[in-house]
């Protein structure tokens, strides 16, 4: 009760974007001091979300765009047989929903998978800020190219066989997208489970436990639980870039 108490009251002080702590991992940081000010007017702080609570679900009409402030959220959509396939994470300082623009509906749900909190910008707002900030666009394609150079580097690996190169480019990922928002890129904790890493990969869990197990020993990565210590991140690139290599060769030869 104290601590969320006290999430409630730093969530009172945090009135600006430049107050928040995770300001250099924002988009907002990007944007110019009266494009911030417009933001600081619109944007609902702070909002909650519980573990396995879903802040959309697929079909529903976009009503916000969501950052998320603290946590991780998981995106994913139903086949047609109802099977879920995990479509992506998010960390804190990322933006979900922006598939939803285009059609209106969001083409699949996400759901918390932690305690978490978020700040949403409603839509109506946020397409009147795209019109009016050439800047604030810019920002947008750069982080829409940034996901999609990280789904196509994906599909390439999961379209083959490797297990060892779609969990090694799955940790290098994390590692990089880490990196960018100056988090340490060599120690992070994978707050998904097995079942959800395996469903993004098209993996299997116990191969997915057993190629982690295997890295481990090989000294590319140390876990403990759910933390994981990039030991060599040389190494790591080199694996994750195996099945490219093969790939390219195969089409070659």
């Amino acid at each position: 009760m104290a601590d969320k108490h006290l999430l409630r009251e730093v969530g009172h002080l945090e009135t600006r974007c430049e107050d928040c702590a995770l300001f250099s991992l924002c988009f907002a940081q990007d944007l110019s001091k009266e494009e911030r000010d417009l933001l600081n007017t619109i944007l609902k702080r702070q909002q909650p979300v519980e573990r396995n609570e879903h802040l959309y679900h697929g079909g529903q009409s976009l009503k916000s765009v969501t950052v998320v402030r603290s946590g991780s959220v998981k995106a994913y959509q139903l086949s047609n047989d109802g099977d879920e396939i995990v479509s992506g994470f998010y960390l804190p300082g990322e933006i979900i929903g922006l598939d939803a623009l285009a059609s209106g509906k969001h083409p699949g749900g996400a759901v918390a998978l932690e305690d978490s909190r978020t700040c949403e910008i409603p839509l109506k707002d946020f397409i009147r800020m795209l019109h009016g900030s050439p800047r604030l666009n810019q920002v947008m394609l750069n982080l829409l190219s940034e996901e999609m150079a990280e789904t196509r580097e994906l599909l390439l690996v999961v379209g083959r066989l490797d297990a060892r190169t779609r969990v090694a480019l799955f940790l290098l990922t994390m590692s990089r997208r880490l990196s960018r928002r100056n988090q340490d890129p060599d120690q992070f904790r994978l707050t998904m489970d097995r079942r959800d890493i395996a469903n993004y990969l098209g993996l299997t869990i116990e191969t997915v436990s057993r190629t982690l197990s295997a890295l481990q020993r090989e000294k590319v990565i140390e876990v403990h639980g759910k933390l994981v210590n990039v030991l060599d991140q040389n190494r790591l690139r080199e694996q994750a870039a195996k099945t490219v290599d093969a790939g390219q060769q195969r089409r070659s030869a």
